[in-house]
């Protein structure tokens, strides 16, 4: 629906279809299904055992974190008279990777839900191991695309230079961000910042892909599923509109749990089942729809060999490319390249 009102040259969707947003706000529903071995406490008259999860910030960053710690709340308290008991949860938003690192290395924590890229640069294994991946679409991870109009001459990445690039928020962040620069270095070319005219963020697929579908800007970086779904719904945008470079797809999101923080073996045995068993029941299959992703998946190592490749092919351009371009700054130490807190670039422009 949100295409029709804008302009009378797009017909309404014919498909309904749920939005791609990325799916943090829904690990948080996770917590909703703590295994009953948490609660024995409160069988006992004795103080609730507390669950402690550790959030990167950038799990809110579609929704008012206001809204998202109500939402803690209900499902706690929906799944504790489904059982008949109490469950309390102590989650703890973190706004950058080293603060979290420290409160994962140094704090109490049962469970850390972060994306992959921090995952890996993150000196956690001896406190964390990853048990579970998002599935979203039928996939583990998301892709990120350039696009441009077809009749508008701007066939390349390197026909591009100088254009203002219109940049979906989800892809500004650290796999985006890091996976154009890298396109562009490989091709000989400059980092985002010297290559491109100016960059502008935008909240909302429909403010990055239709200023390009209309002629009025040049260029957008969106994910794959978002530019998937607005051409399912209109495909007027998907016959108007060519990808000038496709990445990969890369794991999103991670949930890691304590390898020792528990206080029997079963506890953390009966939360591995429930989030296990998420989609398989329908109270799992209701929250799967409302938070808009198809279920958890086992971690397997390998979901992170694209992004491990990236990584190294980035720092290996950067230095590169610095050596040879005095105006580009040095090669940036791994880990650095992080979501920016609440507040800080990259700022995000109103739709």
């Amino acid at each position: 629906m949100f295409v029709r009102f804008l302009h009378p040259e797009i017909p309404p969707p014919t498909v309904a279809h749920r939005r791609p947003e990325p799916p943090w706000l829904m690990l948080a529903a996770l917590l909703f299904l703590l295994p009953p071995g948490l609660a024995r406490a409160a069988e006992t008259n004795q103080a609730p055992v507390i669950f402690h999860v550790g959030l990167a910030q950038i799990c809110f960053r579609d929704v008012n974190r206001i809204d998202a710690r109500a939402a803690y709340k209900t499902f706690l308290e929906s799944r504790g008279r489904l059982l008949g008991k109490t469950y309390v949860a102590d989650p703890e938003v973190f706004d950058d990777t080293p603060t979290f690192e420290a409160a994962i290395q140094h704090q109490p924590m049962h469970m850390a839900v972060m994306d992959a890229w921090q995952f890996l640069t993150m000196d956690i294994h001896q406190q964390m191991k990853p048990y579970f991946a998002i599935r979203e679409n039928g996939k583990v991870g998301r892709n990120y695309v350039v696009l441009t109009r077809r009749d508008s001459g701007l066939d390349t990445l390197r026909s591009l230079r100088g254009r203002e690039l219109l940049v979906l928020e989800v892809a500004s962040y650290n796999v985006g961000k890091t996976w154009l620069d890298t396109r562009l270095l490989t091709e000989g070319l400059e980092t985002q910042e010297m290559f491109f005219g100016g960059q502008k963020v935008v909240a909302k697929p429909t403010s990055a892909i239709l200023p390009v579908f209309f002629g009025k800007a040049a260029a957008c970086m969106v994910d794959g599923p978002s530019f998937a779904v607005m051409t399912e719904l209109n495909p007027q945008v998907g016959e108007r509109l060519q990808t000038v470079a496709v990445s990969d797809t890369f794991a999103d999101v991670v949930v890691c749990l304590s390898e020792n923080y528990w206080s029997c073996a079963k506890d953390k045995i009966d939360t591995i089942q429930s989030m296990t068993d998420l989609g398989q029941d329908p109270l799992g299959q209701q929250i799967c729809t409302m938070f808009k992703i198809d279920g958890m998946v086992p971690f397997q190592d390998s979901q992170l060999d694209t992004l491990r490749k990236l990584r190294a092919s980035y720092e290996s351009l950067r230095t590169g490319a610095a050596r040879a371009n005095p105006r580009l700054q040095p090669a940036l130490p791994p880990g650095t390249i992080n979501p920016p807190p609440l507040g800080q670039s990259p700022q995000i422009q109103p739709d």
